[in-house]
């Protein structure tokens, strides 16, 4: 399927001055917070506006990690933002939550700077409006990695810790291939559920879909894994007979049902000097088939890697419905991971 590997982190904080989180826009207001703490503790070139040079983004972590286009016309990043679960519009001072960043491949080896980025941007840059005005502050209390598919976790920094530990958690092909039988021998019939946690935006050569066509949703998807697979795991281009063998089988899949709404949301975009788009639709869908064996593997890999445009700034993240485990995102949404587990 894919060599990609990816890490699952989640940060458990506890809001230390009111926060407003902002519900659809919390992991984009994580995500500017992280991303400003990195560039201006690691990048000499900051403070500038232009796209950074390819020989300077391949030594600046914070260029490689957020900045960095490593193949013209592509825009993918080697790490995403999943924003607490379920959305939180405002906390007060005491309050606990948690959000989630997961690195791609090679994006693993700059955990320490993520760490670091998310200690300090709760310290001092803080996240949502206000935050100049001493808003947004909050404290890193644990980071843990998690592997949903095999039900593992690790703890990366506990209370009290001085130092992290790197984790040696993934999920990985192997997981995936595993859980994708459990998923196919538990389907109801030749239906399956997607539920779509957070906006997610799709476009499919310049039109903007607003209901969750299965067809675009998969070939966005199966671009995305390939190209995380490629551009950060080692991975060789597809071979073009496969893909259009898949995306033959997408296009036969059918919406039978959807209970979406569409969220309408703009935010500034430093890197284009204007306001972008974030809007996505939100909610579930059902979908038909008569044989999800080949497509079923890289709806769950999808649950990991999210879909669509804006996945650093929290987009997209999604889970399948049904079956007697629980849902993926469940690590996120738990309010105490280890007492959980235990």
């Amino acid at each position: 399927m894919t060599n990609l590997q990816l890490t699952h982190l989640r940060f458990d904080c506890t809001a230390t001055t009111p926060i407003k989180m902002g519900s659809h826009y919390a992991g984009n207001n994580l995500r500017n917070a992280l991303a400003n703490v990195m560039r201006r503790a690691t990048c000499p070139e900051y403070r500038t506006n232009r796209p950074p040079e390819p020989a300077h983004a391949a030594t600046c972590p914070a260029c490689w990690l957020l900045s960095a286009n490593l193949d013209p016309g592509t825009v993918i990043r080697a790490y995403a933002v999943a924003p607490p679960l379920p959305p939180r519009s405002y906390l007060q001072a005491g309050e606990r939550f948690s959000f989630a960043l997961t690195l791609f491949g090679d994006g693993f080896h700059y955990l320490p700077y993520v760490v670091l980025a998310a200690n300090e941007a709760g310290q001092s840059e803080g996240i949502g409006p206000g935050r100049r005005e001493g808003l947004g502050r909050f404290a890193v209390d644990r980071i843990t990695a998690v592997d949903p598919l095999r039900g593992d976790m690790q703890s990366c920094l506990a209370p009290g810790d001085a130092f992290v530990t790197v984790p040696n958690l993934f999920v990985d092909e192997t997981a995936v291939r595993h859980i994708s039988q459990m998923h196919h021998q538990a389907l109801n019939g030749r239906h399956l559920t997607l539920h779509f946690l957070t906006p997610t935006r799709l476009e499919e050569k310049g039109q903007l879909y607003k209901l969750p066509d299965f067809s675009v949703l998969f070939r966005r998807l199966l671009y995305r894994i390939d190209e995380l697979g490629r551009q950060f795991a080692g991975q060789e281009r597809r071979d073009p007979a496969e893909v259009a063998h898949l995306h033959a089988l997408a296009d036969s899949v059918r919406l039978v049902d959807a209970q979406t709404d569409w969220q309408e949301m703009w935010v500034y975009s430093g890197r284009k000097g204007e306001k972008t788009p974030l809007s996505g639709f939100t909610g579930t869908a059902v979908y038909r088939s008569d044989d999800w064996t080949e497509l079923l593997p890289w709806l769950v890999w999808g649950q990991a890697t999210h879909v669509g445009k804006s996945v650093v700034k929290g987009n997209g993240v999604y889970e399948l419905g049904g079956g007697n485990w629980p849902p993926y995102w469940d690590w996120l949404r738990a309010d105490h991971l280890w007492e959980a587990a235990t």
